[in-house]
């Protein structure tokens, strides 16, 4: 255990640490990276089983983690109106120094909320050193380069416990999102209205992402969702409000006969709580490297991913997180890339080298793992 755990440790056991101990957890970013971040929720609970543990996310990812047994409370973080601009800050500031946290583990480093739990006279404040702030900001920080793809995302996030006195082993936590019974019926009617039939197959395919790795062509995924029909699967195709004109294009691409018999939703129907309620009905989902392809882990459904080789963008930090590797069919080109930070497009002899992974090895993934839902588990 470091010095700084021992500390810790010590004064949780200390005669006047009698209040429970309130922690707060930061992760105020994108969906996936905050799925990524739920083992760390988990974790922190088993080893202070009595502690108050808040956790502070964005609007549009707080149902997924109210209602997680670890997690005590949800804290909105909204830079853009009402944490935003000075008074913005001072407003978080007084939010944090009025619930009293004596730890802050900030998962993701960014200076305002550094700024608001060092001004909040929290303790003990967690972090990753590297940006400049990070080293006024953070009295237990770990230097960590994540840029140089040594381990997982979630693993880099446990790593931080280890100021906490915590230890703990890669793929021991699975990440967990909530979905609300009431989320998987009000889906389970949509799906329903839409024309699916429980008994058969269904195949999600998420074909879009916001840009921060390369994708699987557009045209293999149209391609994949054929192949999906002929093989008499049921198919869904999901994208977020922003994705409206690449479904439209998939739609129009497929045909009338096949966009019929195809269920689209396209994010505007209620919110990601609802689209967690469909991916609970799905048999897989085939997602690329985004927050969907970690919802649908965190659901514990099986998944087809295709990933890049550029290094920060690689699987090695970014893939799914599956305590079961065997869930997970993961697609990534077979070429030397010495690229670490991005593609560099025709200056590359492999270029584009995410062509290179065809509809047929997506259509034997898609079967192996249909097919091991069907073989009967050890000890049933």
């Amino acid at each position: 255990m470091s010095k700084a755990g021992t500390e810790f440790t010590r004064e949780q056991k200390s005669p006047d640490a009698s209040d429970p101990l309130r922690i707060l957890v930061v992760r105020a970013d994108r969906m996936g990276d905050v799925i990524l971040s739920t083992p760390v929720f988990e974790v922190i609970k088993r080893h202070y089983p009595k502690c108050h543990l808040a956790v502070m996310v964005r609007e549009m990812v707080a149902p997924l983690i109210r209602g997680l047994p670890a997690v005590d409370e949800v804290i909105v973080y909204d830079p853009d109106r009402l944490h935003s601009g000075i008074r913005g800050i001072w407003r978080l500031i007084r939010e944090l120094r009025s619930r009293q946290f004596k730890v802050a583990i900030i998962l993701q480093s960014q200076w305002r909320i550094g700024l608001a739990a060092f001004l909040a006279r929290i303790r003990f404040r967690v972090g990753p050193l590297g940006k400049l702030h990070s080293y006024f900001f953070y009295n237990r920080g770990v230097r960590q380069r994540r840029s140089q793809v040594e381990m997982h995302e979630a693993d880099y996030n446990l790593q931080l416990l280890r100021k906490l006195g915590i230890r703990v082993g890669t793929r021991k936590v699975p990440v967990r999102v909530n979905c609300s019974p009431q989320s998987v019926e009000e889906a389970r009617a949509w799906l329903l209205s839409q024309g699916w039939k429980p008994g058969k197959p269904l195949v999600v395919v998420h074909p879009g992402m916001a840009g921060s790795a390369l994708n699987w062509p557009e045209a293999n995924y149209i391609e994949l969702i054929r192949a999906l029909h002929r093989t008499d699967h049921q198919v869904l195709v999901s994208g977020g409000a922003a994705e409206t004109s690449l479904l439209s294009r998939i739609r129009e691409t497929l045909g009338k006969a096949l966009a019929e018999k195809t269920i689209f939703y396209n994010g505007t129907v209620n919110s990601v709580e609802f689209l967690a309620g469909i991916y609970s009905h799905a048999n897989l989902v085939v997602a690329p490297s985004t927050g969907t392809l970690h919802l649908a882990v965190a659901l514990g459904k099986p998944v087809l991913t295709f990933y890049p080789p550029v290094r920060v963008q690689s699987v090695i930090r970014w893939g799914p997180y599956c305590v079961d590797e065997d869930q997970a069919s993961i697609l990534v080109p077979d070429v030397y890339c010495g690229q670490d930070f991005k593609c560099i497009g025709n200056l590359c002899n492999y270029f584009p080298c995410m062509r290179s992974l065809t509809v047929n090895q997506a259509i034997e993934q898609v079967k192996r793992q249909l097919d091991s839902q069907m073989q009967p588990k050890l000890g049933d």
